[in-house]
């Protein structure tokens, strides 16, 4: 089965929107993504299986650091490898925009995720207590770029 990356664009809120209700349990609204997406700030790219949206990234480019917002891998398609398709992806348009770092934050306990972050070069620069619903602690995570080169 192939996977292609594409830019994503307002027009694919729905989808968006549609895959983020599976992944997440407060999910952000079709609103929310759209505002995203009118930023010239934002970069999000996402990878299809034929026509179906399975996985997306969002990343914030302010000054000279990224900030990856949004992070999600249909059930049925993760273990793939999607997700580290992305966040190289994203490294490359990073690298690009001479940015110096990205960072990320991640549940604590979600060590899946941390591991392929730790795999990508992002080390541990912080945690933020109760930042998901009041309960869970997030990681903040970064990758310094200069440090890739």
């Amino acid at each position: 089965m192939g996977y292609i990356i594409k830019e994503l664009t307002k027009e694919m809120v729905p989808s968006l929107a549609a895959l983020e209700k599976i992944c997440f349990t407060h999910p952000w609204t079709e609103a929310m993504f759209r505002g995203d997406l009118e930023s010239p700030l934002t970069v999000y790219r996402g990878i299809f299986s034929e026509d179906k949206l399975v996985a997306y990234m969002g990343m914030w480019c302010v000054a000279d650091e990224g900030q990856i917002t949004n992070v999600a891998v249909h059930p049925d398609y993760r273990r793939k490898g999607l997700a580290k398709q992305l966040i190289e992806a994203l490294i490359a348009i990073a690298k690009e925009k001479q940015l110096i770092s990205l960072t990320l934050e991640v549940r604590k306990h979600n060590e899946a995720a941390i591991s392929l972050y730790e795999t990508m070069g992002f080390c541990l620069v912080g945690c933020r207590k109760g930042y998901y619903e009041g309960k869970e602690d997030a990681l903040l995570m970064t990758l310094f770029l200069s440090e890739q080169q």
